[in-house]
């Protein structure tokens, strides 16, 4: 094996900002030591799966990566056919991963409901990318409701986000997304799924080791 690690996303969305994010020093965002990641080869997503093709069948998906990377981990959205419990299908994938090849070295983190959410801060940097002009853009989601007052991300991530880059031209989607992903802090972020990534890394990769 001469590779630390592979992750296999649910699509090419997910793929792009995943990349986006490993191109800055995550090791320093991560709190982990460093590592040698290259997105061309440690990153993929199967274009004929998506979500529900990656929960079913990941430990085949992974084979060919079994003695390539001494790690994997598998991160797909929650909202996919009858929307189950992330928890419940987060536990089914690693069954799946640990009961073909991968035990003690494998992990998934199911994002609930959708990527989108990991993208959603009251920060500028979401402002510059969603090219926001004028007051503050969670006052004014706030005000209409599609941003509630004491919530920690919009109700509806992906639906208000794509509704700002129409109405903005803010650019493809994809683009955006991974404008977001090179800047906005990780610092108090309270997603489960990030944490579920974060909290892997650091265990495969101790801080103290660097």
């Amino acid at each position: 094996m001469n590779r630390e690690l592979v992750i296999l996303v649910a699509d090419g969305t997910m793929r792009a900002v995943f990349a986006a994010f490993f191109e800055r020093q995550f090791h320093h965002v991560l709190a982990c030591a460093p590592f040698d990641f290259n997105p061309r080869l440690d990153l993929f997503n199967n274009p004929l799966e998506k979500d529900g093709g990656v929960h079913r069948r990941c430990h085949e998906i992974l084979r060919p990566y079994l003695n390539t990377h001494r790690r994997a981990l598998v991160v797909l959205d929650q909202q996919f056919g009858g929307e189950r419990p992330a928890e419940e299908v987060r536990v089914e994938i690693e069954q799946r991963l640990n009961a073909n090849g991968w035990a003690g070295r494998a992990t998934a983190a199911v994002i609930e409901p959708e990527l989108e959410v990991l993208l959603w801060q009251d920060n500028v940097n979401v402002e510059r990318a969603l090219r926001h002009q004028g007051g503050s853009l969670r006052q004014l989601l706030a005000a209409d409701g599609r941003w509630p007052e004491g919530a920690p991300k919009p109700p509806a991530p992906k639906e208000v986000i794509q509704t700002l880059i129409r109405a903005n031209r803010a650019g493809p989607p994809v683009v955006v997304y991974s404008q977001i992903a090179k800047a906005v802090s990780t610092a108090g972020c309270s997603d489960p799924a990030f944490h579920r990534v974060r909290d892997a890394l650091r265990a495969w990769f101790p801080a103290e080791v660097a």
